[in-house]
């Protein structure tokens, strides 16, 4: 038995085909979406498509938090600069969830001034990186008070941190905001609701105090900042004015970059049903709105342009075409000087009517621990009471309860196809296989076939068989990572093949023989490489590479039961992994095989949901399944394997440990309760000979 060698036997060019069926999806989409943009003809349409985009934009988040509860926000002390004071701040945007703050304010005020919220990028020091203090110093120095925030992940927010050591637990900010943005994915929900709530309470904050007049509040934000500050503009009011920076492209221009985004910057559907990065800008019209670049960003510039022209259309239905304009200035990524003298132009120019004074202050930048709120320098160590993102993602699960699918097989199919992003694929075109090899190799007959699942998506598999004459079973197994897995799994492959059963290794899409190139320098399943850039792609299109790989596998059932040396009554699904997952999800779809045997598998999306920590290098982008807790979980789904016969081997936990037998009966059996049908049970096995029944 061997794998595949180079581009299918040398059959098929399959590096890119992953890629390229997105790219094609996203076309379609972005085509509809430009057409219905153009259609907007006058102001009320122009409103009316706000207000669908705005509804659409807070379901793809889960919604924002119903109730404005206490800021209570407690001092750090004061800095006395001169010609203004820094206020070391921490408020609760929720109860014991922390936001820690610097408010910049003039030192003489003749009266309520204007305001600007600064929302920081992808920064570890946060609201003390130097230039975003720089900015911050240069608006409060042409009269502006100004407060800035750490965002989740950064500066004093660490969302995990070990309490014994003060040393983190996940990567760095943007490991972090990806770590639980997976777990908000599953839960029908994106961690940006936080990000953007944090902002709307910092907004109460400045409209609370005196020194600020709040019909006269601008924000602004560059690359991760500038993200929060579209997001803003989509959903906050009470903005006069708008500056996001180094982020606004269009969603087609930067899908081609082959770059990732944190999974606060993923708005899922936003490519099948909006909003692309045009209408955030279109959400502030006819307010004035400026959009900052950098000529040698990684954000293209060409997406910068085309999505500020775009905008400019709905900003022509309300004659203020001059209030959205583009500063392109010639650097690489960062707020330089040239995007912070243009920012603070634009906000003395519409908020207070003057000139600015053209300053540069980041010589002036303090150092972090200066700006400081708390003793500790991190929320989670400073406060008793604080509680960290999961554990906000993980009670909002709680207060909705556990998903209550229907106990018919047929609604619940209808339901994982719906859940799993399926809709429009044509499960029963024609096949088309092709057996490219067929020999012995070793001492088994083997055979290398490979088909489209659709068109221009090839899939493969190595047909293994075994040495006696009437072969028993005919399994589909999924490795790991499919074919490419062969060497390494001989001794459980060939204890199946001992006992008479035939094994068709199988490849769904970007796996094995048919794996993806890397798309950027991060590789295949590194943080933000390959597998999570294409999981966040489908994510944006309202489907999942998980859903694509289970659709395949129902193919390449499909396939088998075109072979006459199948047995219709004899066919099964044996999966490792990952490869346990796709094939659980697929068995659950199919309905209709003998057997199905699984090893390592996950055993609960909702435990993956709600636990503080998991290991990301088992469960990363391949898992991304937007909502499914919502609607099922995977125990609930056994109803659609009987009555087959099942066999589940060490079904493992969030921290890929093997899971114990109380575990199964309360976190497994417990969820599957009503589910199973009378008299059918599946087989559970557990280290030590354990088995429950």
């Amino acid at each position: 038995m061997r794998g595949f060698s180079s581009h299918v036997d040398g059959y098929y060019d399959v590096a890119d085909q992953m890629v390229h069926d997105l790219q094609q999806r996203a076309h379609e989409c972005l085509r509809r979406c430009r057409e219905e943009w153009y259609a907007i003809s006058d102001v009320s349409q122009a409103l009316e498509w706000r207000r669908q985009a705005k509804q659409r934009f807070l379901e793809a988040i889960g919604g924002l938090p119903e109730e404005r509860t206490p800021l209570q926000p407690v001092s750090g002390g004061v800095l006395d600069r001169g010609d203004y004071r820094i206020e070391k701040l921490a408020f609760q945007s929720l109860p014991g969830y922390y936001v820690t703050a610097n408010l910049y304010v003039p030192a003489h005020l003749g009266g309520p001034a204007p305001a600007i919220l600064f929302l920081c990028g992808h920064s570890e020091l946060g609201k003390a990186e130097p230039r975003y203090q720089a900015g911050c110093i240069e608006l409060v120095r042409n009269g502006f008070v100004v407060l800035i925030i750490d965002p989740a992940g950064q500066g004093e927010r660490w969302q995990y941190v070990d309490a014994r050591t003060r040393r983190r637990l996940v990567g760095g900010c943007t490991a972090e905001h990806s770590y639980v943005g997976l777990q908000f994915w599953l839960a029908g929900a994106s961690v940006a609701r936080h990000f953007i709530w944090d902002a709307i309470r910092a907004v109460d904050y400045l409209c609370a105090r005196p020194e600020v007049d709040g019909s006269r509040i601008g924000v602004t934000g560059n690359s991760g900042g500038g993200t929060q500050t579209c997001f803003l503009m989509m959903v906050e009011e009470r903005l006069a004015c708008a500056a996001p920076c180094c982020f606004v492209m269009t969603l087609g221009s930067y899908m081609k970059t082959g770059q990732a985004q944190d999974a606060e910057q993923l708005v899922p559907g936003a490519m099948r049903w909006g909003p692309d990065y045009y209408e955030y800008l279109a959400a502030m019209a006819p307010k004035p709105v400026l959009v900052g670049a950098a000529l040698y960003d990684f954000f293209p510039i060409e997406g910068t342009r085309e999505a500020v022209e775009r905008a400019r259309h709905i900003y022509r239905l309300y004659g203020a075409q001059d209030n959205i304009a583009l500063f392109a200035a010639a650097h690489t990524h960062g707020f330089f000087a040239p995007l912070r003298q243009a920012v603070t132009e634009w906000m003395c120019l519409h908020l207070q009517g003057t000139e600015a004074r053209r300053l540069d202050c980041e010589a002036e930048a303090l150092p972090p621990q200066e700006l400081n709120v708390t003793a500790e320098g991190q929320v989670l160590l400073a406060f008793p009471d604080a509680r960290p993102l999961w554990r906000l993602n993980a009670e909002w699960l709680e207060r909705q309860g556990q998903p209550q699918p229907p106990r018919e097989p047929a609604k619940q199919r209808q339901l994982l196809w719906h859940v799993l992003g399926l809709e429009g694929l044509e499960p029963s075109a024609p096949l088309d296989a092709r057996v490219v090899l067929d020999e012995v190799i070793g001492r088994y007959r083997t055979e290398h076939i490979f088909f489209f699942t659709v068109p221009d998506v090839v899939v493969t598999g190595v047909m293994i068989h075994p040495n006696c004459e009437h072969p028993g079973e005919t399994l589909l197994v999924l490795l790991e990572n499919g074919t490419s897995d062969i060497e390494e799994e001989k001794p459980r492959l060939r204890a199946l093949l001992e006992e008479g059963k035939r094994l068709f290794v199988f490849d769904p899409r970007g796996m094995g023989a048919v794996a993806a190139r890397p798309v950027n320098p991060a590789g295949i399943l590194g943080e933000h490489g390959t597998e999570y850039k294409l999981s966040g792609d489908a994510l944006l299109l309202g489907t999942s590479t998980l859903g694509l790989r289970v659709f395949d596998t129902l193919r390449g059932l499909s396939y088998l039961r075109t072979r006459p040396d199948v047995s219709l009554g004899k066919l099964g699904v044996y999966g490792v992994g990952f490869g346990a997952l796709v094939g659980y999800l697929a068995a659950a779809l199919d309905g209709q095989l003998a057997s199905v045997e699984l090893h390592d598998m996950l055993y609960s999306f909702w435990a993956l949901a709600t636990c503080p920590l998991y290991e990301r290098s088992l469960y990363g982008g391949r898992y991304a399944l937007w909502g499914v807790l919502r609607h099922l979980d995977l125990p609930q789904l056994l109803l659609c394997l009987a009555p087959a016969q099942v066999r589940l081997v060490n079904l493992r936990d969030p921290l890929g440990r093997v899971v114990g037998p109380d575990v199964v009966r309360e976190g497994f059996l417990a969820g599957a309760k009503g589910y199973l049908p009378q008299g059918w049970r599946p087989r559970i096995l557990l280290p030590q000979e354990l088995v429950l029944e």
